[in-house]
């Protein structure tokens, strides 16, 4: 890819960037509850019945930190949380019935909005879009950070490249 063409993707990655950052800095509750909460309902509604283990790897979060929102919405009547009886160890999670109409809430809400934005895209760009977004965020996980690599701005360099320089 040409430099003009890397620029104008981390240009518009940044305009999107920020405009996603300003609608959950408004929006930092999704109907009522906080985003975390929020995208874990979302994930138990795709599921159905699962671990802790399983949505943390699907959220791709650490068991404890997910453990502390599973936590919270066990306490608000959302989710139904019990020892699996194959293995102690483990426990299923699903929703409950004020949960399944929390997600429901949530999804209806949202395919309004998204409605909204997909009808001012060209239906013939539709699927270009859809494609484009998935490979995005497939790709970001995998790629390490321009700052990881080295800092902007800093003569420093990771200590990989400084190793090579001894």
């Amino acid at each position: 890819m040409d430099e003009y063409a890397i620029q104008q993707f981390r240009k518009n990655l940044r305009k999107l960037e920020k405009k996603l950052a300003m609608q959950l800095k408004d929006d930092s509750f999704c109907c009522g509850i906080t985003m975390a909460q929020c995208n874990t309902l979302l994930a138990i509604k795709t599921k159905g019945l699962t671990t802790v283990t399983e949505l943390a790897a699907e959220l791709e979060l650490d068991k404890s930190t997910l453990s502390r929102t599973i936590d919270s919405l066990v306490a608000n009547g959302s989710v139904c949380r019990e020892t699996n009886t194959d293995n102690r160890r483990s426990q299923q999670i699903s929703l409950t019935s004020h949960g399944e109409k929390v997600t429901d809430g949530i999804n209806e809400q949202w395919n309004v909005y998204f409605a909204s934005l997909f009808a001012a895209i060209p239906e013939s760009k539709h699927q270009a879009v859809l494609e484009g977004i998935a490979i995005l965020s497939d790709a970001i996980p995998f790629t390490e950070c321009c700052c990881e690599i080295k800092r902007c701005g800093d003569v420093e360099t990771n200590k990989e490249e400084d190793k090579t320089m001894k």
